[in-house]
C-alpha cells in the first residue's frame, strides 16, 4: 500500500516538474521572439539623433555602451564595440581640451562647410559627408566637429574605415610624443626616417634631427603632453599645438605645430624647429681662429693686418657710402664707409664665401660641403631652403648657403639684416 502511494506521487511531481519546464522554454523562446522582434523593426536614424547620441557618449563616458547599441547595425559599418569605445575617448579628449567643458549643443553643418573642412580628397575618398559643430557654453578656439558618410539612399553612417583612420593617427602621435618627452632619440629617428626622400638623407642625418627635436622638447618645451591641443583631427590628417615652448631668443612663449598625416602606406611628421643659434657664424674663421666678425667696424689697415693680404680689388660706391673688398676666395662688404687720407673705415655688414679655401664661417661652414655634410651640423637648415637666422641679442643675421648642380655648397653668406 506504501509503495503504491509513493510510486503516485513520484509520478505527480514528475508531471509538475514537465509542466514547469515547459512553462520556462515557452517563457524564454518569448522573451527571443520579443528581442527579436526590438530588433528588427529598429528604424534608422537621423545625422541629428546620431550626433545626440555621440554627443552622450562623449559628454559622460558611462553613456558609451547604450550609445553603441542603439546605433542600428546597417548603420556603423561593421564597427566594433572594442573601436567604437577607443574612438569615443579620442573624441572626448579632444571635447575636453583647453578646459572646454560639456557638449551643450550642436548644428548640422552644410555640404560646403564639410568640403571647405575636409577638402576634396576626403570627399572623394568618402563620398558625400555629413558634419556636425560641437558648441559649449562658451567659444572655444578649436571647434570640434564630428562626420558621417552618407549612402546613395540617404543613410548616415559611422564609417568603420573613418574611425579607424583617426584611432590610428592619433595612437602613432602619442607614441611620437612619449618617446620625445623620453628622449629616445633612436625610436623617434624611426618614426621619422619613412617621411624623408633623398640621398643627403642619411641615417646619420636623419638621427641628427632626432637628437635635435629630442633637445628641443627636454628644454624648451614647458607644456606637459596632455596640454597639446589637437586642432585637426581626420582620416590621414591631424595637427597639434603646443602652446607653451620658449623662444629661441629665450624670454618669451610662442606656440609649435606638429602634423602628421598618412599616405600611401606611410606615416609622414612634419615637426619643424629652428636651427640651433649658432653665434659663430658670424664670424670669419681660418682653422681655430676667429679673424672677423659681421656688424663690427674695421678700418682697411686693421683688415690688411687681420686677414695677412692685400685684397685683390675692391669697389668704392662714394653716394652709397659702401666698399666692396674682393679676395680670390672670400667678399666683405663694409657699409657707412668714412674716408680719412689714404685709410678708411666702416661696418662689416657681409662676409661671403665663394670658394673652398682656408675659411669658413663659425667652424662648420664653407664651401665644398656636401648637403649631407651641412644638415650634419644644421639638421634643420633644410626645412628653411638652407638659409638660417642667428640672433646675437643686438642683431639679427643671415646665412644663406648655395649649392652647384653637383649638390656640393657653392658660396655661403652671412649678412647683417
Amino acid at each position: 500500500m506504501r509503495k503504491s502511494v509513493l510510486k503516485k506521487t513520484a509520478a505527480l511531481l514528475m508531471c509538475i516538474m514537465m509542466l514547469f519546464s515547459s512553462s520556462a522554454c515557452n517563457l524564454a523562446e518569448q522573451i527571443r521572439n520579443s528581442l527579436h522582434v526590438r530588433i528588427t523593426i529598429q528604424h534608422d536614424i537621423s545625422v541629428q539623433e546620431m550626433t545626440r547620441l555621440i554627443v552622450s557618449a562623449i559628454n559622460d563616458k558611462r553613456n558609451t555602451a547604450d550609445v553603441y547599441s542603439q546605433i542600428p547595425s546597417d548603420q556603423n559599418d561593421g564597427l566594433s564595440y572594442s573601436y567604437f569605445y577607443e574612438y569615443m575617448n579620442i573624441l572626448r579628449t579632444v571635447s575636453t581640451q583647453d578646459n572646454n567643458g560639456k557638449v551643450v549643443s550642436f548644428r548640422i553643418m552644410s555640404d560646403d562647410e564639410c568640403l571647405n573642412l575636409l577638402g576634396g580628397d576626403l570627399i572623394n575618398r568618402y563620398g558625400q559627408i555629413k558634419g556636425a559643430e560641437l558648441m559649449y557654453s562658451s567659444d572655444v578656439e578649436y571647434p570640434l566637429y564630428i562626420f558621417f558618410s552618407v549612402k546613395e539612399n540617404g543613410e548616415v553612417t559611422l564609417s568603420k574605415d573613418w574611425v579607424t583612420s583617426i584611432i590610428n593617427i592619433y595612437n602613432y602621435s602619442n607614441h611620437y610624443f612619449t618617446l620625445l618627452d623620453e628622449s629616445n632619440a633612436d625610436a623617434v629617428k624611426a618614426l621619422l626616417m619613412p617621411g624623408f626622400n633623398g640621398e643627403e638623407y642619411t641615417d646619420e642625418v636623419v638621427y641628427a634631427k632626432a637628437q635635435m627635436l629630442c633637445e628641443f622638447y627636454r628644454l624648451r618645451v614647458m607644456s606637459n603632453i596632455n596640454e597639446y591641443e589637437i586642432t585637426r583631427l581626420v582620416p590621414g590628417q591631424m595637427t597639434v599645438r603646443i602652446p607653451e615652448t620658449i623662444a629661441a631668443e629665450g624670454d618669451l612663449f610662442e606656440d609649435h605645430i606638429v602634423s602628421f598625416t598618412y599616405q600611401n602606406g606611410v606615416y609622414n611628421i612634419d615637426d619643424k624647429i629652428n636651427a640651433a643659434n649658432d653665434i659663430n657664424l658670424v664670424y670669419l674663421v681660418r682653422g681655430d681662429e676667429r679673424l672677423i666678425r659681421a656688424g663690427n667696424e674695421y678700418s682697411y689697415s686693421q683688415l690688411n693686418s687681420v686677414i695677412g693680404s692685400v685684397p685683390s680689388t675692391f669697389s668704392y660706391d662714394p653716394d652709397n657710402n659702401m666698399i666692396i673688398v674682393i679676395y680670390s676666395d672670400l667678399v666683405l662688404r663694409f657699409d657707412d664707409v668714412v674716408m680719412t687720407g689714404e685709410d678708411w673705415e666702416g661696418s662689416l655688414t657681409s662676409i661671403h664665401l665663394i670658394s673652398s679655401s682656408i675659411y669658413s664661417l663659425g667652424y662648420n661652414l664653407y664651401p665644398g660641403m656636401t648637403r649631407s655634410q651641412v644638415l650634419m651640423a644644421y639638421p634643420f637648415a633644410d626645412e628653411t631652403g638652407y638659409t638660417i637666422t642667428v640672433n646675437s641679442g643686438a642683431n639679427e643675421y643671415e646665412v644663406t648657403i648655395l649649392f652647384s648642380e653637383d649638390g656640393t655648397v657653392e658660396s655661403v653668406k652671412v649678412m647683417n639684416n
